[in-house]
Formats: C-alpha cells, sequence, structure tokens
C-alpha cells in the first residue's frame, strides 16, 4: 500500500471513529459541567482526542518494525489512554494517575540509564512528568489544543525531513496531523463539539515531549525545548504562582495567562488560541532559519520576552478585575 492510500483510510478511519465517539459521548454524558473554575459556559463533550491514540496503533499496525525506545513509548501511550480515558469517564485519584505516568516516563526513557545518563534520565523524568501535565491544564479553551498542537507537529514534521538521525516515523508524525485536523475541526469553534479531555490531551503531549527528546539527542542542543516555549512559560509561571498562594496544583483552576485572556479580559477563545499558536509558530520558524551558534542566545532572548509578556498582562488592570 502506498502511503498516500494509507493516508487518506486513515483520514477516513478516524473521521468515523470520530463521530461514532462523539454519539457514544452523548449517549452516556462523558463530558464536562460547567463550573466555577470552568471557561466554557455549557455542558461540553470531553475525549475527542481518543483518536490521537487510535492513528498512533492503526500507524504501528501499519509499520510494527521500530526501534526498541519506539515501541515503549507505544505502550507507554496506550497506558495513559486508558487511565485518561477511565478519568474522563469517572475521575480517578491523582495520585493513582502520577504513579501510572511516572512508571510510564521510566520505562519510555530509560536507555538514559542503560547508557548512563541518569543525570539526564532525572531531568527528562521531572520535566517530562511536568509536561504532559501541563499539556492536560493548557486544554481549557476552544482550539487552544488543536492550533498550538498542529504548530508543533508542523514544527517536528520539517525536522523529520531535515535530521537524519531524529528517530521519529515521518509518517508518525503526518498520522498525528491528520488526527488532530479532524480534531481540530470539531474544537477550533465558537461553539466547541468537544474537548480532548484528558485522553487527548495527556497522550499527544506524552507524544510531543518524547519528540522534543528525541530532537534534543539528534542535535545535541537542549534549546530544542524552545520549540515549547509558550506553553511551557505559561505552565511554569502559573504553578508557581500558585504555589505562593498555598493552592494544590493538581486542582482545576483559573490561573494560567489563557483563562485570564479568556475569562477576564473576555477575549473569545478562537483568538486567545489563536494568540498562543502562532507566537509559537513565529519562535519555531525563526529558530529554524537561524544559524545553530545563536541558538543559545536566541533561547534565552524568547524566554526573557514570554516571561515579561506573562508578568506584564497578569498584572494589567484586566487581569485584577475579575
Amino acid at each position: 500500500m502506498s502511503q498516500s492510500i494509507f493516508y487518506i483510510i486513515t483520514f477516513a478511519i478516524l473521521l468515523a471513529c470520530e463521530l461514532i465517539y462523539f454519539r457514544i459521548a452523548n449517549k452516556y454524558h462523558i463530558g464536562d459541567n460547567v463550573t466555577p473554575r470552568s471557561s466554557h459556559k455549557k455542558y461540553q463533550l470531553t475525549g475527542g482526542g481518543i483518536i490521537f491514540i487510535i492513528a498512533a496503533i492503526i500507524y504501528y499496525i501499519w509499520q510494527p518494525k521500530q526501534i526498541l525506545r519506539f515501541d515503549l513509548m507505544m505502550v507507554g501511550a496506550l497506558s495513559l489512554a486508558v487511565i485518561s480515558f477511565i478519568d474522563d469517564v469517572k475521575s480517578t485519584s491523582p495520585i493513582l494517575r502520577l504513579l501510572i505516568q511516572s512508571v510510564v516516563i521510566c520505562v519510555a526513557f530509560y536507555y538514559n540509564m542503560a547508557w548512563g545518563y541518569i543525570d539526564i534520565f532525572l531531568v527528562v523524568f521531572i520535566c517530562g512528568l511536568g509536561f504532559i501535565n501541563a499539556y492536560n491544564f493548557m486544554d481549557g479553551i476552544n482550539g487552544i489544543t488543536a492550533s498550538y498542537t498542529l504548530v508543533t507537529l508542523t514544527t517536528m514534521l520539517y525536522y523529520t525531513f531535515v535530521i537524519p538521525h531524529f528517530q521519529v516515523p515521518q509518517p508518525f508524525v503526518i498520522v498525528l496531523i491528520i488526527a488532530m485536523s479532524i480534531f481540530a475541526f470539531f474544537n477550533c469553534r465558537k461553539n466547541a463539539v468537544c474537548f480532548a479531555g484528558d485522553v487527548g490531551s495527556i497522550v499527544i503531549g506524552f507524544f510531543i515531549m518524547y519528540m522534543i527528546v528525541e530532537l534534543c539527542w539528534a542535535t545535541a542542543d537542549v534549546t530544542c525545548i524552545i520549540l515549547v516555549s509558550v506553553y511551557g512559560i505559561d505552565t511554569a509561571f502559573t504553578i508557581v504562582q500558585r504555589l505562593f498562594a498555598g493552592e494544590n496544583i493538581l486542582l482545576p483552576h483559573r490561573h494560567h495567562l489563557y483563562q485570564v485572556l479568556a475569562n477576564q479580559w473576555k477575549i473569545e477563545h478562537y483568538k486567545v488560541s489563536l494568540y498562543y499558536a502562532t507566537t509559537q509558530l513565529v519562535i519555531n520558524a525563526i529558530y529554524i532559519v537561524i544559524p545553530s551558534e545563536y541558538h543559545l542566545t536566541y533561547f534565552i532572548f524568547v524566554i526573557v520576552a514570554l516571561s515579561c509578556c506573562y508578568f506584564t498582562l497578569k498584572r494589567s488592570k484586566h487581569s485584577r478585575m475579575n
């Protein structure tokens, strides 16, 4: 089977799966009710991101021969999908979810320890655990997960063409882009049909984390994390803010900058999502075109600039109105 035919068939299967899931979710009321911490104003279906793991499984069935660490990553993603979907249907213990996530990351990136890089393993473990949960925290308004992830996946697709040692299969990235595009059709609108849910945001966050780690290995350049810096800055500073306020960082909240922009500044959801995705797109495009010897300088500049934007917007009078 040619790749083009495979992609067309994959698109049809994923679209059918999404439509079938909507019927199931409606029947069994798999969704989020409006709460004081919600950014939406009515009941929303959740779990639409289930097609991300389905897309990965379809690819894996088509191309079963992979390197060992990709195999382990797939097993980990499937494990995360199961526990996350259970959480979408009926809330589970945060401690249980963190435990499973920790085991998955340890298994998926064990090769760092096997190669003697225990320090790198610890960094990947801590940052990885935070990153996949950050992706879940950021799935709160229409379009933000879909648009931001499409930017990130497109960037990863570019690197599959130009970095020979980048151990992420190009068709795998394309299949995820197909799945995300289908989800975006139902999510990137004024009245979203569904949200990704834990099953979608946790799994796609894990996939992207895997790609970023592999890209750092392939380029020997840790500044590659700049490719997800917009999410990173919002999440990191929001966690610090909540810790200083004595809040439980595992509980839902409305303190992320994107939530402030949507709920207190009253900016339409799709516009906030577009701001995030466009900002990351510009950052990524510049990072790609500048010479590698300027990557560290550019990385520092971007982190400082994003940090200043975060605190400026958070401290504005609009942000203190609520």
